[in-house]
């Protein structure tokens, strides 16, 4: 006498035939099309992967783009007046900058109701200066980000400045399809830039700022390019810090090749101060030498 399935039995066989069902009504040809179609959407995804220039190639057209090395290279100082505007804090007020080639920046802003925010460096120490925290030196990864943007025209120079530099896709920006570059420095964690791909323009920088506070985000979009002594350079700056806070950068005026007194970079005193306590701090401790002992 021949067992009777069981309920779950004749589940999983109504399932199977149900199933068979469904592919002899698909036919040989349909399945074909099913079949094709997976293997031309991963060949798209590779050719698209293959299509994607080298580094090198993007970043040469975007030097061109702005303007061509020669260009840049004619350049050795630079000072931008503007205005500075906490958006989200409804604070605005001036800005000015100073960068002289090969490292050398100082910036003051002169904000209503913060008072005057300076921030610098003399090529060797790096330091920020402001009336709610005070003098402070920058280190680790504030340091390095900063040495990177100090150096004048760092475009010209990105090799030097990173270690490695890839192009992993493109994305939109703002509606516009642009290549995403990024590039790991020595010191800190990556940075990304997006390049325009009809105009070769950067438009915006990603990093993650590690300072005090802890890891800060911050998002810069770059805009209102305008042509100075025959170099592109952005009018107008926004940076989302931590996703919250808008700062809004307007240079209204951009001159080049000015000469800047040697003082300006100078350290202020209380950054002197700190340099010279934080070498006391790290020098060895020297016991005094007694004649006739070791």
């Amino acid at each position: 006498m021949s067992r009777q399935p069981s309920t779950s039995e004749r589940e999983a066989q109504a399932t199977a035939s149900a199933n068979r069902r469904v592919l002899r009504a698909l036919g040989p040809v349909t399945l074909t099309v099913l079949m094709l179609a997976t293997i031309w959407t991963d060949q798209r995804a590779f050719a698209q992967a293959e299509k994607l220039p080298d580094v090198d190639e993007i970043m040469e057209r975007s030097i061109e783009a702005q303007g061509g090395r020669p260009a840049f290279e004619k350049l050795h100082s630079r000072v931008t007046t503007g205005t500075y505007e906490v958006v989200n804090q409804g604070i605005k007020g001036s800005m000015t900058a100073y960068e002289l080639a090969p490292n050398k920046q100082y910036a003051v802003m002169d904000l209503p109701g913060v008072g005057k925010v300076e921030s610098g460096t003399d090529g060797e120490v790096y330091w920020e200066l402001t009336a709610i925290t005070g003098p402070r030196l920058l280190e680790g990864d504030e340091k390095a980000i900063s040495a990177r943007q100090s150096t004048f025209n760092a475009l010209l120079f990105w090799r030097k400045l990173y270690q490695k530099a890839e192009c992993v896709g493109v994305e939109e920006v703002d509606g516009r399809p642009c290549y995403k570059l990024v590039f790991t420095p020595k010191e800190g964690g990556p940075e990304i830039i997006y390049i325009d791909q009809k105009t070769y323009l950067p438009v915006r920088q990603e990093l993650t700022l590690k300072g005090p506070m802890g890891n800060i985000p911050i998002v810069a979009s770059l805009a209102d390019y305008k042509k100075v002594d025959g170099v592109l350079l952005p009018h107008k700056t926004t940076q989302v810090i931590a996703g919250v806070q808008t700062v809004v950068s307007l240079a209204e005026k951009i001159e080049h090749n000015v000469e800047i007194p040697a003082d300006r970079f100078a350290l202020p005193e209380q950054i002197k101060a700190l340099v010279a306590k934080s070498k006391a701090q790290t020098q060895p401790a020297t016991r005094p030498h007694t004649e006739g002992r070791p």
